[in-house]
């Protein structure tokens, strides 16, 4: 039986380590009130000795009341745990590569040096009240006796949640699903966190695949930003929940994920991506003759998603040669214009043609219809 699920947001953490990325601190307050209007468990941020305003954006952020808890995240050093003590958050999130990549060319450190740096911190951090989780970073990389070595250790220690994060992106669904479940087996009394990078274009594959395994807290960043191609979008981890656990998004409001997500395109100075989950510009947008009549019958046909609960509208799009006739009739209805089988064969005759020289707009598209109704009815004057 799967656990609550709870929903971390990294954005202001991962997020900005998206190429090009920066937000200042009336953003960031943005963000962080948005996520925690949608209903995220969890708001990331960076570790306060990061860069020179990270702590006074952390202490900012802390202090607007938010039920979403703020974490930091922190390498396994003692001046960081201080650091972060030292603010209001609510709890640290602890990280150390395990892999031999990262312990080769990273940090150098062997197995046993990262348990004798990782065990007494996570005592520090508990004994000051606060929330603690350890992420064995390249986790899907990592030798499996070394990384149940380590979480055995800090497991012990007194962490409430370990994390697994596929930091460079290499991971299957099932491969992810299998260590998952070990993990959820092998340590019933802690939580189990997936934070899955995009580099093969699994992230949101790999997210839902740690859920359904076992894992009850999954990252997300808006728009999927972060180092590189980004992580699993929260969008597009919601249209998954939305379709196959709805029960997880019951305290969550899905109107906010549109404003989330056009938000944070502004601040980055970039459109959101054609293809995103839900608050794409063309999401529910219907083209093609068979799949307008379709959704003209029953929106249900071609749409697994309402729109409506997003917020969101349907539109379907009359200007280009792949429109149907019943479409266009449905269209010209809407518009107050009467037309016979006949004459609304003729009128989608007519825009395919007009059409092929390129697509129209929806208003260029009313404009043809209106005209040639017009020029239909002076014809039939004349005659």
């Amino acid at each position: 039986m799967r656990r609550a699920l709870h929903i971390l947001d990294t954005t202001l953490r991962e997020g900005e380590q998206f190429a090009g990325a920066f937000f200042n601190l009336e953003q960031q307050i943005a963000i962080a009130r948005m996520l925690d209007a949608f209903g995220v468990d969890f708001i990331e941020v960076p570790s306060p000795i990061s860069a020179p305003r990270i702590r006074e954006a952390i202490e900012h952020l802390c202090a607007l009341g938010l039920r979403a808890r703020i974490v930091t995240h922190v390498r396994c050093v003692e001046a960081d745990v201080e650091a972060a003590l030292a603010t209001p958050v609510a709890g640290v999130n602890l990280f150390y590569g395990t892999s031999p990549e990262l312990r080769s060319y990273s940090h150098g450190k062997r197995i046993e040096r990262i348990i004798a740096d990782a065990v007494p911190l996570i005592q520090r951090i508990r004994a000051a009240g606060r929330y603690v989780r350890f992420s064995a970073e390249d986790a899907f990389r990592s030798d499996l006796v070394d990384l149940l070595t380590v979480f055995d250790a800090v497991v012990e220690a007194g962490v409430e949640r370990i994390g697994l994060p596929d930091s460079v992106g290499i991971a299957t669904p099932r491969q992810v699903e299998r260590i998952i479940r070990l993990c959820a087996e092998r340590y019933p009394q802690v939580g189990i966190e997936f934070h899955g990078h995009n580099d093969s274009g699994c992230a949101i594959a790999n997210t839902v695949a740690a859920y359904e395994a076992g894992a009850d807290c999954l990252d997300v960043t808006v728009l999927g930003i972060g180092e590189r191609n980004g992580i699993a979008s929260l969008s597009g981890l919601v249209a998954q929940l939305y379709l196959h656990y709805p029960e997880t998004l019951q305290q969550r409001d899905l109107r906010q994920l549109a404003p989330l997500d056009d938000y944070v395109a502004q601040c980055l100075h970039l459109p959101i991506p054609f293809n995103n989950p839900i608050t794409a510009p063309y999401a529910f947008t219907h083209r093609a003759g068979v799949h307008t009549r379709a959704i003209l019958n029953n929106p249900r046909a071609y749409e697994i998603l309402n729109p409506a609960d997003f917020g969101l509208e349907r539109r379907v799009d009359l200007g280009s040669r792949f429109t149907g006739s019943h479409a266009v009739a449905h269209r010209a209805a809407e518009l107050g214009l009467q037309l016979n089988d006949e004459q609304v064969r003729e009128l989608t005759w007519s825009l395919k043609m007009r059409a092929e020289e390129g697509p129209l707009s929806p208003e260029a598209v009313d404009a043809f219809i209106r005209s040639w109704y017009e020029e239909q009815r002076s014809t039939a004057w004349e005659r």
